[in-house]
């Protein structure tokens, strides 16, 4: 059984987790590991999704902390940091003991600026059939809306799950709409098992029960899609300038309005990528990214094999690139943040910088690496950040 001082411990765990923790409390459990030894399970208990969940935000903290003191700070990201915290990993899920006397003394020193801008964490607004919206967020958890037949579940991991209870609503093509905000992120399992993660200012619409013949959905933003197989019924991915064609695989697409850029990136299985604009249509295997450019008549679409991680760090829990300009970082940064961007010289747009960072610290940490380049420096006002030389 558990003391009051563990289940004080996991409860702050759960707020951190959920988004909900406060400045110091962040703190706190960013510092954890340091403080533990052996003896209690904190995974005890916990489903597959909320054991992933923990495991994901423990390992973005312990190899930040890494790539801080182990390795050159901003150098590019190396494979034995990944070793050395998997390594670590297993040590604290096999068990962690919180020692009181370390927990008050960090609860008093630990401190943050009333200004400090804080990441994201699990919130979406839910459209149904009928036009009425749900702020997830702000919704308690378990059932939270049922339509033709349909449950709709909330879990406390920040998921929505599609169950058809009562009817067989084949055909029903009555469409729901997940809207990530700025500083937001969500997971979904569709009616057919299909799993979709959604990145911030993302959204993604849906039918409730898919077509005969197809399964279609239409994203903007970026989505990470766990397709369920199915030969029978294709998996459509719809853009404003491109269609992603599937039977059952695992990719990622990158549609951001603001990018010039879609990028479709796979993972397992294969992939059709064709362009709603032209004739330009591409097959990539695991292990590559498509590009569509250019609007119209015009648009291309091209391939090149990259190093997927990159492609689904924020999945994960991670900014990474390598050779990528400022500007395109930056906007990642705002959207994860929800913070306005501004240059004070235009130089530094296209700046290339390699590196891999927590999104789980504050922006200002965040910044803080980047600056270590001693190519670029930031000023925040208010949830407004000013980039320099």
């Amino acid at each position: 059984m558990k003391s009051s001082k563990q289940k004080k411990f996991l409860r702050l765990v759960s707020a951190w987790l959920k988004g909900r923790a406060t400045a110091q409390q962040v703190t706190i459990v960013e510092k954890y590991y340091e403080l533990f030894s052996g003896s209690v399970d904190l995974l005890d208990n916990s489903s597959p999704i909320e054991e992933q969940n923990i495991r994901n935000r423990m390992k973005a903290v312990i190899d930040e902390r890494i790539q801080n003191e182990k390795i050159p700070v901003f150098s590019l990201y190396q494979k034995q940091a990944f070793s050395v915290a998997a390594a670590i990993l297993l040590i604290v899920s096999a068990g962690v003991f919180f020692y009181h006397r370390e927990f008050m003394l960090l609860s008093n020193k630990s401190s943050q600026t009333a200004a400090a801008i804080l990441p994201g964490s699990n919130k979406a607004i839910l459209t149904l059939a009928n036009g009425s919206k749900i702020s997830l967020d702000g919704t308690k958890n378990g059932k939270i809306a049922e339509q033709f037949g349909m449950s709709i579940q909330k879990t406390k991991n920040g998921e929505l799950i599609y169950n058809n209870e009562h009817q067989n609503t084949e055909g029903q093509l009555a469409y729901n709409k997940v809207e990530i905000p700025k500083g937001g992120q969500y997971q979904l399992i569709l009616q057919d098992g299909t799993k979709v993660w959604l990145n911030a200012a993302s959204s993604l619409r849906y039918p409730l029960t898919f077509a005969l013949n197809e399964r279609k959905v239409e994203l903007t933003g970026e989505a990470y899609f766990e397709v369920a197989k199915n030969k029978a019924k294709p998996f459509r991915v719809f853009t404003k300038r491109q269609k992603v064609e599937v039977l059952g695989t695992h990719f990622n697409v990158n549609a951001y309005p603001d990018e010039r850029t879609i990028k479709t990136t796979l993972l397992e299985g294969s992939v059709s990528v064709s362009s709603l604009q032209s004739n330009a249509k591409i097959i990539i295997k695991p292990g590559e990214q498509s590009s569509l450019e250019g609007k119209g008549g015009e648009t291309t679409i091209n391939s090149s094999e990259i190093d997927t991680d990159e492609a689904v760090a924020w999945k994960n829990g991670y900014f990474m690139f390598e050779n990528e300009p400022l500007e395109s970082i930056l906007r990642k940064i705002s959207r994860w943040y929800d913070v306005d961007i501004e240059y004070q010289d235009g130089d530094l747009n296209n700046k290339l910088f390699s590196g891999t960072l927590s999104k789980y610290s504050d922006v200002s940490k965040v910044l803080k690496k980047l600056e270590l380049t001693q190519s670029v420096h930031f000023s925040i006002n208010g949830r407004r950040i000013m980039v320099m030389k």
